[in-house]
């Protein structure tokens, strides 16, 4: 169990509590009471914790506290027109160009005159913006807005210790938290093509983007959801983004995020997960840009006969950071998981993946394993593992591993033999490597996009 350390305050950390008291009073919702204390009691959490730091367990590879030496002002919404060039500048054309509804979130703020809201709505989605929400927030949505993100189960070795810290990424968004979108699929709807959440921030001057996208599927309904997340250029950003999943019964998501930030980018995320019986969550985490990256992942399988697969590949160089850490709960039986992360990193970068898998005493017959491997392309790559089980049942299936090396010397002499040049033969086995986590996207065209992707990183043409 993690203890806070009292210390003093870092000066992102008194930034952070002064970008608050400046904005506090212009949030969405300020007039709201239930919105008012929901920000006030997460703003006391994340005072009372401080900036993660490497003596907080889950962040001993990711000290943000030194990472983070100053916090940026909330970004002004200018409401400027965004082109389709400067989105397909930002995405690239090819994921730009994918055939999906569009969602657009542009400086903290949901952009509907950029979005296909009409086209949603004919097709049975209710879509409302985050803002809009908080002025007036209806009764179901207050635990959604609240959560803490707290482990759930796990406290049956010492049941008395149950105290938890707050996570001060979550705390900070829910006290800061200015736009998003809220969207709901009721049962029986049912859309023809892909949701794509475009989120556009960094433009202008150094500034800090906090927001929510909160997705409800109701029994039986399924969605295709892209998230992207890109620069529009700037000298900074500082991002804190959470995205909440809701599946009812035998609901199912195909979920894949992109994140593509530049290179002054910090990007911070949380991602929550609750499955209802027999649901379905197919998960992909595509980690290409920002400087500093971290994203937190939390899977709580609530009803029997759930399945979670969840995949991510990071391509990383010069000295990115990127963290992903993942917490699965198993909380009643029959339930199945899969996890499988690959980094290749190059140059000074350093890759982190941390994963637990969670089983409480009733979640018999769970079978649930996870597979870190990391690629590392020079002597100054780093590549941090941390697989963990926390088992309190005694009929399940478990299991854990993690491998890092370099490229295989006799594979690329093969290639070479046979008239591959060295360069065009590493990269294809790069491709490889990275391609075993790309083949679990189901939606074809966002498997394609990243597969360009990958390409384009290590400066190759595939036929």
């Amino acid at each position: 169990m993690d203890l806070p350390v009292k210390q003093l305050r870092s000066k992102a950390e008194q930034d952070l509590l002064d970008v608050f008291s400046a904005v506090n009073e212009a949030l969405p919702g300020a007039e709201n009471k239930t919105v008012a204390k929901i920000r006030s009691d997460a703003l006391a959490d994340y005072a009372s914790v401080g900036l993660p730091h490497r003596r907080v367990e889950a962040w001993k590879y990711t000290d943000l506290r030194s990472q983070m030496p100053e916090a940026f002002p909330l970004v002004q919404a200018s409401g400027r027109a965004i082109s389709d060039a400067e989105i397909e500048t930002a995405l690239s054309p090819r994921i730009a160009g994918i055939d999906a509804y569009r969602l657009v979130v542009a400086e903290g703020e949901f952009r509907p005159e950029l979005s296909d809201v009409t086209a949603l709505k004919e097709k049975g989605a209710e879509l409302h913006s985050l803002a809009e929400t908080l002025e007036h927030l209806p009764e179901e949505l207050k635990p959604l807005l609240a959560e803490s993100g707290y482990q759930r189960s796990g406290f049956e070795v010492a049941p008395t210790a149950t105290k938890q810290i707050p996570d001060p990424i979550i705390a900070l968004n829910k006290a800061l938290m200015t736009g998003g979108v809220i969207l709901r699929l009721k049962q029986g709807a049912a859309l023809d093509k892909p949701v794509h959440l475009i989120n556009l921030d960094g433009e202008g001057e150094p500034s800090a983007s906090v927001t929510r996208a909160i997705v409800v599927l109701e029994k039986g309904t399924s969605l295709d959801l892209i998230e992207s997340y890109a620069s529009l250029g700037g000298r900074g950003l500082q991002r804190n983004a959470m995205t909440q999943i809701v599946l009812g019964e035998s609901a199912a998501i195909e979920h894949s995020k992109l994140q593509l930030e530049d290179a002054e980018a910090m990007h911070l995320a949380n991602l929550i997960v609750t499955m209802g019986a027999e649901a379905r969550y197919n998960g992909f985490q595509y980690s290409l840009g920002a400087r500093l990256s971290r994203n937190d992942v939390r899977v709580l399988f609530e009803g029997e006969g759930g399945t979670m697969s969840f995949n991510g590949a990071a391509l990383l160089k010069d000295s990115q950071h990127c963290d992903t850490t993942m917490v699965v709960e198993h909380m009643v039986p029959h339930c199945t998981s899969r996890e499988l992360y690959k980094a290749v990193l190059d140059g000074d970068s350093r890759g982190v993946f941390q994963a637990k898998v969670i089983v409480a005493p009733d979640a018999q017959k769970t079978d649930g394993k996870q597979m870190g491997q990391a690629l590392l392309l020079s002597q100054g790559a780093e590549f941090d593992t941390k697989p963990e089980l926390e088992i309190f049942a005694d009929d399940v299936v478990c299991g854990h591993g993690a491998t890092s090396g370099q490229i295989d010397e006799d594979l690329l002499f093969y290639l070479e033999a046979r008239g591959i040049p060295e360069p065009t033969a590493r990269a294809l086995l790069i491709q490889a490597f990275v391609g075993e986590a790309l083949e679990q996207i189901e939606d074809e065209p966002v498997r394609e996009a990243l597969t360009a992707a990958t390409a384009d990183w290590l400066g190759v043409a595939f036929d």
